[in-house]
């Protein structure tokens, strides 16, 4: 049986059911989307359905978080007649828009991290700190977001990030959680480590959709790494980062 995990996708329905073709997926198959399958993208509401309708699992990534937290800001807010405090971006407002209340009850029902066998499914990472079995609001936040650390392994944001002074939370990973596949960072190209790898390929940015497949989950290093171009949904704001491949 074999596993496949999708990086970031989105809302690049057509790569994926691309990359779908491509894999040649069966129906003894586990598919995973990595999380950020919703956002930035042009189908991030037919994404959502496909995965229900083809019974893909998914993790909860940091967009599908942003537009939970937002729907319930709403609904906290919108009744005492005060404003959501929170910001969505005129694509984020349209993609917004097009959820209704059982998609809400769908992203909610996501897992923030998956397991199976030797193999952890995660949006963004672990940290030295991380325990799976206790994540409260502030470490699954951190597990949804996390890419830098500093020398005692601490989380660092993005913006007060620096790649010469803080490490890719990876680096510091020891491997107590078997391989971890995770997502969230855009690489030029997927990245591997030690105990990781990194298969976000920013599809939406017009790069590639990634999915690694695992012969299964009981023997991950044995993997194969397939991909299919994409169309450009979204302008890049940083750089790339590219891989150790």
């Amino acid at each position: 049986m074999r596993v496949i995990i999708y990086g970031d996708i989105h809302g690049c329905l057509n790569e994926l059911k691309l990359l779908r073709k491509k894999i040649g997926v069966t129906k003894e198959d586990i598919e995973v989307s990595v999380g950020d399958f919703i956002g930035k993208g042009q189908y991030s509401k037919e994404t959502l359905c496909y995965l229900q309708e083809h019974s893909i699992k998914a993790i909860r990534g940091n967009h599908e978080d942003k537009f939970l937290r937002y729907y319930y800001h709403e609904q906290r807010f919108l009744t005492q007649g005060i404003a959501n405090p929170m910001q969505l971006s005129a694509k984020e407002q349209e993609i917004y828009k097009s959820l209704d209340k059982e998609d809400f009850v769908f992203l909610q029902s996501l897992p923030l991290f998956l397991q199976f066998n030797a193999l952890t499914v995660i949006h963004g990472g672990i940290l030295p700190s991380t325990n799976l079995a206790k994540l409260d609001k502030k470490s699954a936040a951190q597990v949804m977001r996390v890419r830098y650390l500093d020398v005692h392994g601490r989380f660092v944001a993005l913006d007060d990030a620096d790649p010469h002074i803080h490490f890719w939370w990876s680096e510091l990973y020891d491997g107590r959680y078997g391989y971890v596949v995770y997502g969230h960072q855009p690489f030029l190209y997927p990245r591997v480590d030690r105990w990781s790898f990194g298969i976000d390929t920013g599809a939406v940015y017009g790069n590639r959709l990634t999915a690694i497949v695992f012969a299964d989950a009981k023997t991950p290093f044995c993997y194969e790494l397939f991909d299919v171009p994409s169309q450009t949904y979204a302008k890049k704001s940083k750089p790339w980062i590219v891989s150790d491949l």
